[in-house]
């Protein structure tokens, strides 16, 4: 049995969120390869605080999952992010993402940053829609696996390594097999509807 398309759409400023968005993509494609869409929100779709891109927005209404993803900004998603969500709003008139899966995930500079405001915005705007959410099933407390540090059950938390510094961001290695893991948590319930 194969799986639907999965779209991850996000934005990143620095690349950080981008490369979440891309070991997520990995670890669905190791249940399904070619079955990702990557939908990356641009500052420059943004105009005038309006996301202006539809072929982007009406190419996640053909997908079965749909994956959020932004870092946190001051306790919430990205503006650019923002205004993609603000954008979907045709699609929720619509109801076409209705019933499709959908999951989030976030990146700061600190392990916390009230990155969970971010989740819950995600969250938020998935129920509007009519979708149904997925969420971590690992934590590195209830399991031998030793993933998901944060302990996030929502969705997933990545932050940068600490041994970095500000001019070259990383994402900490077990936040990245943790995203791995989460796209393959998500492969694997779409495969189930």
């Amino acid at each position: 049995m194969s799986i639907g398309k999965v779209g991850i759409v996000f934005f990143s400023k620095n690349g950080a969120t981008k490369q979440v968005a891309e070991t997520i993509a990995e670890g669905i494609n190791t249940q399904q390869p070619n079955s990702v869409l990557l939908v990356e929100v641009l500052s420059s779709e943004v105009v005038e605080g309006r996301y202006d891109n539809d072929d982007k927005l009406k190419s996640l209404d053909n997908c079965d999952a749909i994956i959020f993803g932004s870092p946190t900004y001051m306790g919430s998603p990205a503006a650019q992010f923002k205004s993609f969500m603000d954008a979907s709003s045709d699609s929720y008139c619509k109801k076409a993402w209705r019933n499709k899966l959908a999951a989030g995930f976030t990146t700061g500079g600190s392990l916390n940053g009230e990155q969970q405001q971010t989740l819950l915005s995600f969250f938020t705007l998935a129920c509007q829609h009519g979708m149904i959410w997925a969420g971590l099933d690992i934590s590195k407390h209830i399991d031998d696996l030793g993933l998901n540090r944060t302990g996030s059950s929502i969705g997933l938390v990545a932050s940068e390594d600490e041994t970095t510094d500000s001019t070259n961001s990383h994402i900490n290695s077990n936040d990245l097999q943790t995203a791995f893991y989460f796209g393959q948590r998500i492969a694997s319930l779409v495969k189930r509807t």
